[in-house]
């Protein structure tokens, strides 16, 4: 999917676990189905995940992005009314693979993108956007640390016009309506700004990073380095998860204005566009949500 991805050898992580943990010698390490775009998640043992980037990475900076990570965890496992995994330890390089990984307790469940893709009905979508909308908005009442934008994340600096988004309108031309997208693109564009200082927001809200277990949200994952910047970003699933009745309840449920909803809709799209022509042929569930946004943002124009 990205240059400079590699092919994580399993074999060879589950040697390097238990000569990096010596207490986890022994225990099964098995890859996890996961449309991830950034890791290749294996399960070890029973209550841990190994997670390994797709581009291998190493150095002081990411050793400082994972122990952000975890402080970042900490405080919303005490904030949130979900579980949120810790941090086990940093794994170093080994035979086969070039740069730092990582290990977090396991959360049972199943990912929210698998059950929107594959069977939808394992959940109350009427009850499961009241509960998003909540735990977003918890989320975003977390200390912003300070009145400067992360930088990181999505949402982490204001929304803006990109050749990126240009370029990908057109590299999807032949899956969409490029003017009914740049519509779209444009009206978000146009939204008032974000007023006041940023705010501590999710950055990543995709369906792919949160749990569902027992038909209810019950768990958050791929914790990042804290996000601030504008709250509207954490507006994604409205499109991304959502039809109506249930993408009104979410918007309640946020309490956002309608300023953000429009800045919202630009989030989504920045997401869905991008994502939609670079992982056409290689990540199929991520393809499918991309594509479902983009037509949800479309009927609701």
């Amino acid at each position: 999917m990205h240059d400079g991805q590699v092919e994580v050898p399993g074999a060879a992580l589950a040697a390097a676990t238990a000569a990096q943990f010596p207490e986890l010698a022994g225990v099964d390490v098995v890859p996890v189905q996961s449309a991830g775009t950034v890791v290749a998640p294996f399960r070890v043992g029973a209550a841990l995940l190994a997670r390994v980037p797709l581009v291998p990475v190493r150095g002081a900076s990411v050793t400082d992005a994972l122990e952000a990570a975890d402080q970042h965890a900490r405080a919303l496992r005490a904030h949130l009314s979900l579980a949120v995994p810790q941090l086990f330890g940093v794994g170093r390089p080994f035979a086969g693979y070039d740069g730092v990984w990582s290990l977090w307790t396991w959360l049972d469940g199943q990912s929210l993108d698998r059950v929107l893709d594959e069977n939808p009905t394992l959940c109350d979508l009427d009850t499961l956007a009241v509960d998003l909308g909540r735990v977003l908005k918890a989320h975003q009442s977390l200390p912003a640390g300070g009145a400067s934008w992360s930088g990181n994340g999505r949402g982490g600096k204001p929304l803006t016009d990109t050749d990126w988004v240009r370029t990908s309108i057109q590299r999807c031309a032949h899956l969409i309506d490029p003017g009914a997208a740049t519509r779209v693109w444009e009206s978000a564009l146009d939204a008032p700004a974000h007023e006041g200082g940023p705010v501590s927001i999710n950055g990543d809200p995709m369906p792919g990073n949160f749990i569902i277990k027992k038909g209810r949200l019950s768990g958050m994952i791929d914790i990042s380095a804290p996000v601030v910047g504008d709250p509207a970003a954490d507006l994604q699933p409205a499109w991304v998860a959502f039809d109506e009745p249930q993408r009104s309840a979410f918007k309640d449920a946020m309490g956002l204005d309608d300023a953000a909803w429009r800045r919202g809709r630009g989030w989504a799209f920045e997401m869905a566009i991008g994502g939609l022509h670079y992982y056409e042929h290689t990540n199929p569930l991520f393809f499918r949500l991309a594509r479902h946004t983009l037509h949800r943002l479309s009927e609701t124009a």
